[in-house]
């Protein structure tokens, strides 16, 4: 009986709503006088560990919501380039994951006002891109990966304690 209720449980686990994330905070981009996104952490619903989300260790998903009016392709392409190669340690790095930039950013589209981006996180199979619900881009590689998830959850003080609230609030 224990075991029929542990397969059951598992299984649960494994084919769970894919829809079923928990906000753990949220936090506002800028680009010095402009706010062109407001971005969402979230995670799956269980149990959190918040040195594991920092450390890039669990599951989450970065929500993109876009603010600004519209934000034409070549910027987005340019702040998401930015983005990584800020958080890639030496120009060997930036060179050697040049490719990997370049396609993610070629597929990137020009942002309106609501639309909505999903990163999903793994530290397992890497980044998946998916915009307006249709996956666009998978980012495989360790450092890359990395590189994004520190972009944004490792910012600065101010964004990670926003975007962790509810874990800090919790005391996990």
């Amino acid at each position: 009986m224990k075991f029929l209720l542990l397969l059951a449980l598992s299984f649960n686990f494994q084919f769970a709503d894919a829809n079923q994330w928990v906000k753990l905070g949220e936090a506002e981009i800028s680009w010095g006088y402009r706010t062109p996104y407001r971005i969402n952490l979230m995670a799956p619903k269980g149990v959190h560990d918040l040195d594991d989300i920092r450390n890039g260790m669990q599951v989450v998903q970065f929500d993109i919501e876009w603010l600004a009016p519209v934000i034409a392709k070549d910027q987005v392409e340019k702040h998401f380039k930015e983005l990584i190669e800020e958080q890639l340690d030496d120009p060997e790095s930036i060179k050697f994951n040049q490719t990997i930039i370049n396609r993610l950013t070629k597929k990137l589209p020009e942002a309106n006002r609501f639309d909505r981006w999903q990163f999903t996180f793994s530290p397992d199979t890497g980044t998946q891109v998916t915009i307006a619900g249709e996956q666009v881009h998978t980012l495989i590689g360790s450092e890359i990966n990395r590189a994004l998830h520190h972009a944004w959850l490792l910012r600065d003080p101010v964004t990670t304690s926003k975007l962790l609230t509810r874990l800090l609030k919790l005391g996990k």
